[in-house]
């Protein structure tokens, strides 16, 4: 059967994605043409990341773009060492596994980066035949081990042992079960059908010795250099500091919004911070702790153009991981089904399922896309006055932001030319998935790009807080696996959630009441297990509010002069400060609609917290009878403690009360949502 060698029109999502049609008709553009559309940008971007928002000081972008006709001919070096290895340029084309790709893309990726002189990850799939032909490729040591043998390990220029990822950091890997076919089950030597699940931590990897131990003995039985990869978490510095120390080689960074084939909703969009927050305090730490010499800093995550590359070489890595852009340049049109086996585009569907991607002409696409980035960091190089991209690395003082806070610029080191928000504003109402309500489950989607108030609008204050998760220097847990305890005391009784179920109808009452959570509203058989029992004092958000004995409600309903999110964290810290806390209990009521909105407010100094949206919006789906509406209550609450204790888990947290009022869990991607929080600014 002929292969899929065509691009598809794109998917149309309802709110605007990182993933724009204006950036995906880069990608297209440079793997039709070998050239990119531009090296740099005309002008910084008002809205977005930190990348979009930096220029390269005293460089004219049309003067540099105007070299692109003949950045063959440019006398400059873009090529890196990779190992002994000359690359022809600093790109790693990163980890993806065969069965989150259906085979033939992961071909068309060995095959184009041997050809083209780069590199490339093969994930923790095991080693698909077909690939182990080509050089240039690294194995990865996961947590799962999944078809781990010597013949893997040897294969290739290196080992990566992958603790964690961007879009899902303290989280581990998770192929459904549809989509282990006969031939990956061989692979991964698993049963056929079954789910293909990797452990949060590795359970001989709870430590950097842990971790020194491994790297030295992988080391010692491949005879190849070892990488370590990890998410960009909160306090990647100390990550990097420890895995430099670990006499590892290098280190993968996976920032925010990076692709991946499943993971759950929430995770992916609140867990870690965007690489280019991480990257140039990574960069400090390791030489201000002397470890930076001769150690290998790889960076990715939402990376797709010659212009991303040389700024985040410039804020401190050595080499960029370029995946989703990879599988845009042969044919992926972000419809985020990878999870599903049903890829219209065929790079994630189902093994053995046809059509299958014309490996030729992928592998073709992707040499020419790699061509055009080459091409165009040569442009910029060039400009810039260097011959080597060596050169380039590191040099933050090259660099201007525009459109940031003063917080942002000081936390990456760089020069603000001009004062803005990094945060965007777009209200709009939340698509609530079926999972979360008919099934009582944490949702799984595909792909990223996906960062509230950063890559995407944000609603609140709150979606601009980024949640804390391990990597190495102390280990997740895996609430599927190990007990997470999320029961919170209220008087007489102990409530088995810290979810408030507003009392919308009688099937919601009974369904919080059955679920062991507080009811805001009458009508429970046990009268403490509703609000009203409590005697709460109910007040709108205010910096204004004095700490009392009892149970304080924070409602938005009501109007307020703060945010609700504002209010909590001033509560709390003020009734901290007055030694009254233990005395009270904080309940924030409000536009809501996951369990990662639950961890920020309770880590902002919610005892408990009532997501009013979740609620509200999925009732409008519900079947009339009691019975079934009752079970869709029973479902949300479920669903939403799930969430909570995914992301409890995933930073090592096994008790409810060791993050309420845990400011420190959090980082904010905007200077003035920070001070309004009384939280740390992301990349310090």
């Amino acid at each position: 059967m002929r292969g899929v060698n065509i691009y598809l029109p794109l998917a149309i999502h309802r709110i605007p994605e990182f993933w724009s049609k204006e950036r995906i008709d880069y990608v297209r553009h440079a793997a039709t043409t070998g050239l990119p559309p531009y090296a740099l940008e005309p002008a910084p971007s008002k809205v977005g990341r930190l990348l979009d928002r930096l220029v390269f000081k005293d460089v004219k972008p049309a003067e540099v773009n105007s070299l692109l006709q003949v950045a063959d001919k440019l006398d400059v070096d873009v090529g890196v060492d990779f190992f002994g290895t000359k690359l022809t340029a600093p790109i790693y084309v990163g980890d993806m596994s065969f069965g989150a790709l259906s085979g033939n893309p992961n071909i068309a990726v060995a095959k184009a980066v041997t050809e083209e002189g780069v590199v490339a990850g093969i994930g923790e799939g095991g080693l698909h035949p077909e690939v182990a032909k080509y050089r240039n490729i690294v194995v990865q040591w996961a947590s799962a081990r999944f078809g781990m043998d010597l013949a893997l390990l040897r294969a290739g220029l290196a080992v990566n042992i992958k603790i964690g990822q961007g879009a899902k950091p303290g989280i581990g890997g998770h192929l459904p079960g549809r989509k282990v076919t006969k031939i990956i089950a061989e692979l991964r030597k698993i049963p056929e059908g079954s789910e293909a699940l990797s452990p949060a931590p590795h359970h001989d990897i709870y430590s950097i010795e842990d971790l020194a131990q491994r790297v030295k003995a992988l080391r010692d039985l491949t005879g190849k250099p070892v990488l370590v990869k990890v998410a960009a978490v909160n306090k990647i510095h100390f990550v990097a500091v420890g895995v430099a120390r670990s006499t590892a080689e290098g280190i993968i960074i996976d920032g925010a919004g990076a692709g991946t084939g499943a993971t759950p909703l929430s995770v992916r969009n609140h867990l870690g911070i965007p690489i280019d927050y991480a990257i140039p305090v990574v960069d400090r730490w390791l030489r201000e702790n002397g470890a930076r010499d001769k150690f290998l800093v790889i960076g990715g995550g939402m990376l797709y153009s010659a212009s991303d590359i040389a700024k985040l070489i410039a804020l401190g890595a050595d080499m960029a991981n370029i995946g989703t852009a990879a599988l845009l340049s042969f044919g992926c049109i972000m419809c985020h089904s990878c999870h599903t086996g049903g890829c219209p585009t065929s790079l994630t569907n189902m093994i053995g399922a046809r059509p299958d991607v014309d490996i030729g002409w992928a592998s073709q696409k992707l040499r020419a896309y790699l061509r055009a980035l080459a091409r165009g960091l040569k442009a910029i190089l060039y400009a810039l006055g260097m011959d080597d991209i060596r050169e380039l690395a590191g040099r933050r003082d090259l660099l201007a932001l525009h459109f940031a806070d003063p917080d942002v610029a000081e936390a990456v080191g760089v020069e603000l030319a001009e004062e803005g928000e990094i945060a965007f504003y777009q209200d709009y109402a939340p698509v609530i998935p079926r999972e979360i309500y008919e099934e009582g489950r944490a949702p799984i989607i595909g792909m990223g790009g996906i960062v509230p108030g950063y890559t995407y609008p944000a609603r609140r204050p709150l979606d601009l807080l980024r949640i804390e998760a391990a990597q190495v220097t102390h280990p997740a847990v895996d609430p599927y696996r190990e007990e997470v305890d999320v029961r919170v005391p209220l008087g007489p009784v102990e409530l088995d959630t810290p979810v408030v179920v507003p009392a919308l109808e009688r099937a919601a009452v009974m369904a919080g009441y059955g679920m062991g959570a507080l009811v805001d509203g009458a009508g429970c058989p046990e009268e403490a297990y509703c609000l009203p029992a409590h005697k709460p004092v109910r007040l709108p958000p205010s910096l204004k509010i004095e700490p009392r004995e009892g149970v304080v409600v924070l409602d938005e309903r009501l109007g307020g002069d703060a945010w609700l999110e504002e209010a909590v964290s001033a509560l709390d810290q003020r009734a901290r400060e007055l030694g009254v806390r233990e005395k009270m209990a904080i309940i924030a009521v409000g536009r809501l609609n996951s369990g990662a909105d639950v961890y920020k407010l309770a880590a902002l100094g919610a005892d408990l917290v009532e997501p009013l949206e979740v609620f509200e919006l999925s009732a409008r789906r519900f079947p009339q009878d009691y019975p079934g509406r009752r079970k869709r209550y029973e479902n949300i609450i479920t669903s939403l403690t799930k969430e909570l204790m995914l992301a409890m888990g995933a930073g090592g947290i096994t008790n409810y009360y060791h993050m309420v009022g845990n400011r420190d869990l959090l980082r904010s991607l905007d200077g003035k949502a920070a001070r309004r929080l009384g939280v740390p600014v992301a990349g310090t």
